[in-house]
Formats: structure tokens, sequence, C-alpha cells
């Protein structure tokens, strides 16, 4: 008998599911394997899908699903007008739909969910499985009742055991309530949307949470030291919104996230690909950035523009990178990492792109080593020539700072560039 279980819990989040399709390649390819899957809405079809060991026809669902397949007349949702407008043959019969029923025609989203569940490769399948949901019983206070539904109860009828997948994705006002034995249910979402605490009553010793939310789910289970918690870098936008190049970003994010956070990419909201030289450079770079950055800050003087005592203004560029990482005390190297990604922001480097680290890295020592030994000069001098490069290299956009914060941004520009200077390839 196996004592340690590891479990891996998909969150709801409606079309941003698709970027647990890209964990779950990214886990794959990690040779990572779960006894458990846990899932509500959206991420119940995902886990019923690994309970089945179908990975291609999750990736088959996720690379053909359209709004139309999620309800009759269905549109995406998005808050571009051009996206509304390409739709406008459905617009009307939606809305025509929405407001004598109150709630979206979802049966090809149902017929969809019963199409991709296979009785057999799920009940065969040795991996355990549980999905959220919440029986409706009306508007009171206790007429909402939480549900967790396991394997072994969805046994129990195996030819409508898909309907407790389509509960729990029954996304209340939008969808209507689901209907099983009798009874009706709303979506998961409204008591747990991403069930980690399934995992643990199922067994699970060791837990790869996959949230969709950038902002946590469950920020309890951040520090968890048996959750691995895997969340979006960026915003993944409307939950409604199936636009092709919406979903394939999703997947492409959820496998650099996954990556990253089994340390074989680095970055934040950017991607760097790790090499031997990029991974040297990276690290005398990060030493020369901390102590760079630190005197420079020091000597810097703030008293024309802030009244403050000297404690408090101190804290400011730290302040202002463990923001940006969203981490109490990062390392060294995720300190210069985060600076890194704010100066390649103002100067206009895409966040989509992949990038080979030794590559970027060089580049920006090249480009950089164009204004020395302005650099080395007086600081007003620096940030004189850093303003200019950046706005060369942004094309006249340059970065949007607030005013409190732009001595302390200048701090970090003029150190992230100066490290890169002084550090050798």
């Amino acid at each position: 008998m196996n004592e340690n279980k590891k479990a891996i819990v998909f969150a709801g989040g409606g079309s941003k599911g698709a970027y647990q399709l890209g964990v779950w390649k990214a886990l794959e390819e990690l040779g990572e394997t779960f006894d458990i899957a846990t899932g509500t809405s959206i991420g119940s079809i995902n886990a019923a899908f690994y309970v089945q060991k179908d990975f291609s026809e999750a990736q088959k669902m996720w690379s053909e699903v359209t709004a139309g397949d999620i309800m009759a007349n269905g549109i995406s949702f998005d808050v571009s007008i051009e996206s509304i407008l390409s739709q406008k043959e459905n617009i009307l019969p939606f809305i025509k739909n929405y407001f004598n029923t109150k709630s979206a025609d979802n049966t090809p989203f149902i017929n969809m969910i019963h199409r991709y569940f296979d009785i057999g490769k799920f009940f065969g399948s040795e991996i355990d499985y549980a999905l959220m949901t919440v029986k409706f019983k009306g508007f009171g206070p206790n007429d909402l009742i939480p549900l967790t539904v396991r394997k072994s109860d969805m046994a129990l009828d195996t030819e409508n055991a898909w309907k407790w997948i389509s509960a729990s994705c029954a996304c209340y006002p939008v969808f209507p309530p689901a209907e099983v034995d009798g009874e009706q249910y709303i979506d998961g979402g409204f008591y747990d949307n991403i069930p980690i605490a399934a995992a643990y009553s199922l067994g699970a010793t060791k837990v790869v949470a996959v949230d969709l939310n950038p902002d946590n789910n469950h920020e309890g289970y951040l520090r968890h030291p048996a959750v691995t918690y895997i969340k979006p870098s960026k915003d993944l936008g409307n939950f409604m919104n199936f636009e092709r190049n919406v979903l394939d970003r999703s997947i492409r994010l959820g496998y650099n996230d996954a990556m990253k956070t089994y340390g074989r990419y680095l970055g934040f909201r950017y991607v760097y690909i790790p090499d031997d030289a990029g991974m040297s450079y990276l690290s005398e770079a990060s030493d020369h950035f901390i102590n760079i950055l630190s005197l420079m800050e020091a000597d810097f003087d703030f008293s024309p523009f802030v009244r403050y005592h000297r404690v408090n203004k101190l804290e400011g560029c730290t302040a202002i990178l463990g923001e940006y990482c969203k981490k109490y005390r990062p390392s060294k190297q995720e300190i210069f990492i985060c600076a890194l990604e704010i100066l390649m922001h103002s100067c206009g480097f895409d966040d989509e792109t992949e990038y080979k680290l030794s590559d970027i890295l060089y580049l920006l020592k090249t480009e950089t080593d164009r204004i020395y030994p302005l650099l080395e000069f007086d600081t007003e001098s620096a940030f004189q020539k850093v303003r200019e490069f950046i706005k060369e290299r942004s094309k006249g956009k340059g970065p949007e700072i607030k005013k409190h914060d732009e001595n302390r941004m200048m701090l970090i520009y003029t150190s992230v560039m100066r490290a890169l200077q002084r550090s050798r390839f």
C-alpha cells in the first residue's frame, strides 16, 4: 500500500482552465505522476481527464473548444469592442435566451462533458478522484450545502457519473443549476474553488495545486510545506473568453509557470531558459547588483523629495522589488531578476517571448556598454544617460512611473546596468 500519495488539484475558472493543460504538459515532462486528482468546475473536467490518463483528449478539447461548445449561440466575453462585434450574429440570440430563462443555454457544454467522460477509463484507473459542488435548495442562509463527491460516490451509478462533473461546473447564474438524482447543484467554486482539502481527505501527503488566479484562491496553502502551488504569473483574462489566441496563450503560460515553479526556467513575468554561461553571468551580476544598489541608495540624497526619517526611505528599492515578485525575502538572484524584468519592461521587451538566459543578458550588456563610462560618473549624469537609453530602446514610450517612486526606480535601473557592465561573460 502506498502511504505517500501525491495529488494534483485543479482550480475552477472557465476558459482559464486552458492554463492547466500547459501545467500538465510540463509536469509530464518533469516526470511528475499523481495518485489523486481533484478539481472544481473546469478543474473537475481537467482532473477527470487526468484520472482517465487522457492528455491527448484534453489537448483535443482545448485545441478545438469554442464559445459555441459552451452555450447555444455562445459568445466569448472580452472587454474589446472588436471581439464583441466579431460575434454580432450570436449576440441577439444569446441575449434573448438569457433574459427569457435568466441563464445561458449550456446544453452544448453538458453534451461535451458527457462526450469526453469515458466510463471505462475513469473507473478502470487506479487514480482516485474528487470534485466540489454545492447543493442548491434556495436562497436562505442554510440553503447552499457544500458537497465533496468522490470517485467511490460516482461509482454507485456509473452511467450517470458524468452528471456530477456538470454539477461542479454549473456556474450559476450564468448557467442554470444542474440536476442529479432529483436535486439541484451549482458550481463548487461557491464553496471551494481549489479543493486541496478534498485531496487530503483522500489520503494525499503531497499536493501540487494549480490555481487560475494570480492573487491566489487559497492564501493559506502558499507556505504549506507539502503543497507546491502553481499560479499564473499574469492575468488570464475573462473566464468566458474562448478565443483561440487567448486559450493558446494560457496553455503556453501554464507550461512556463510550471517550469519556473520547478526551477527549470527563471523569471516572474518574463521567461528565461537557463544555460551554463547565462547562469554564471547571472550569479556574478546578482552579487554586483546588490552591492551597487545598497551603496547608491545609502548615498542618495532624498531630502529634497522625501521628508521622512532615513529608516523609512531606505526600504524603498527592495520594497519595490519584493512587491514585484511577491516574496517576503527573495534571494539575491531573485532580486536581480526582478530588477532586470523591470528594466526590460521599461525598454519595451516583449514579455510573451521565451529568452535564452545567456542571449538576453549578453544583449543587454552589449547595449548598456554603449553608455559606459558615463554610468560611473555622478548619479545625476548616470540617471540622465539611463533615461536616454530607455527612451531610445522603448522608441520614445518610456515607463510610466509614479512620482514618489521615480528616484527609487532610477536607482534600480542604474544599478542593473552598472551590474551588467561590471560582470564578465
